[in-house]
């Protein structure tokens, strides 16, 4: 199928705005805004579509170390932590960028006089680095709504410290447009960088999308010690089900993708809520039952993924329609939605949770078997795990 690189790296987008939830406490637009500020630099440098394209997408990634990050801090904090830029290396690796770039987001933080957390100075530090640099710089001061002369006459005092002359220069040509000021603003960000990026989508079967999407997995995986291997085993499980009743190849990569995105929408939860070793308050609940459409909402922008997206928004569902976020029913849930609910319960109380130790094999189905009795989720496929998975 023709996988387009925008869509996904807008999902992207969308994911770490979760991020930003937890860790900054509010949505800020600050990964959309550094990449169409990066966009415009790369415009400057007269770069090629390929590389532009490259570029945004390193731009909006370079913030998603801090999914690792365990306690919430202030954005300017995030910033300045070293680890975060490791962790964040290590993430994109599985980004299918067009263009072959190293320690672009390793070095993000690094500045033009070697004072950074590596010490690389001048040419030592990638243009893309730079770029995104600068960027970061200007919109971390952008938000605090700062007088535009103020910030550029703070970019410009910076000219040779943290950025070299050709950035600072570069950087104050784009600024003399008022529609760059405008294109910045919450309700525009997103529109001006689908508009003026270039477009790229590449022939990918479903194993090669699943290669890709498993970016989304691993940082989900990584947000709690309880989850570290949740979305990887239950996708397991998911392609021993899959062969199990039959599914063809296409459907089956695609149920599996399903799986290893059902939780993304968590990384929009607070740690402190999902680690809590007591019970959740009625508004703790509600913020965890949000998850699931959090999730639907990153995935359905992404042309191709629909049967992904609706799986595994699904996820919490139940057929008697007393499931979350839409309160379906058994009529209005496909089989393989059903599937993913039932092994959804039946993986998690394998696993150990910060409310409870883990559970054995006849414990979990004592528990799914009497979910099933009450019309929750479905009895066939709450037999086929016990079978399949004694």
């Amino acid at each position: 199928m023709k996988f387009n690189l925008n869509q996904f790296l807008i999902s992207i987008s969308f994911v770490l705005d979760y991020i930003e939830i937890d860790i900054l406490d509010d949505i800020s637009n600050h990964g959309k805004r550094v990449g169409y500020i990066a966009l415009k630099m790369g415009e400057q440098f007269n770069m090629s579509s390929e590389d532009k394209f490259t570029l945004l997408a390193f731009a909006i990634m370079h913030d998603i170390g801090g999914v690792e990050n365990e306690a919430r801090v202030s954005k300017t904090e995030l910033e300045k932590a070293k680890n975060h830029c490791i962790i964040g290396e290590k993430s994109v690796e599985k980004f299918p960028f067009l263009n072959e770039y190293e320690n672009v987001i390793l070095y993000h933080h690094e500045n033009y006089d070697g004072s950074g957390f590596f010490a690389k100075k001048g040419k030592e530090i990638p243009i893309f680095s730079q770029i995104i640099s600068i960027a970061d710089y200007f919109e971390l001061r952008y938000i605090d709504d700062i007088e535009r002369h103020e910030l550029i006459s703070k970019i410009r005092k910076q000219k040779s410290k943290k950025f070299s002359k050709e950035i600072v220069d570069k950087f104050l040509n784009i600024t003399n447009n008022e529609s760059f000021w405008l294109s910045l603003e919450d309700n525009f960000v997103l529109n001006a960088i689908k508009k003026e990026s270039p477009n790229h989508s590449l022939d990918y079967s479903y194993q090669e999308i699943h290669k890709i999407t498993a970016l989304f997995s691993d940082i989900t995986d990584s947000k709690s010690n309880f989850t570290q291997l949740h979305s990887k085993k239950l996708s397991e499980k998911a392609g021993i089900m899959a062969d199990y009743y039959g599914f063809n190849n296409q459907k089956k990569c695609k149920f599996i993708i399903a799986a290893d995105l059902h939780d993304i929408g968590k990384l929009a939860i607070p740690n402190m809520i999902l680690d809590k070793p007591s019970k959740l308050t009625k508004q703790e609940y509600r913020r965890v039952k949000a998850h699931s459409f959090y999730t639907r909402k990153a995935l359905e922008t992404i042309d191709g993924l629909e049967d992904v997206a609706k799986w595994a928004g699904n996820h919490h569902e139940k057929n008697d329609g007393s499931g979350y976020p839409y309160g379906l029913t058994e009529d209005q849930l496909d089989f393989p939605s059903q599937i993913l609910v039932a092994l959804d319960i039946y993986q998690a109380l394998k696993e150990e949770r910060p409310y409870r130790n883990h559970m054995k094999h006849g414990e979990a189905m004592e528990i799914l078997n009497r979910m099933a009795a009450e019309g929750k989720i479905n009895l066939k496929v709450t037999r086929d795990i016990d079978r399949i998975f004694n």
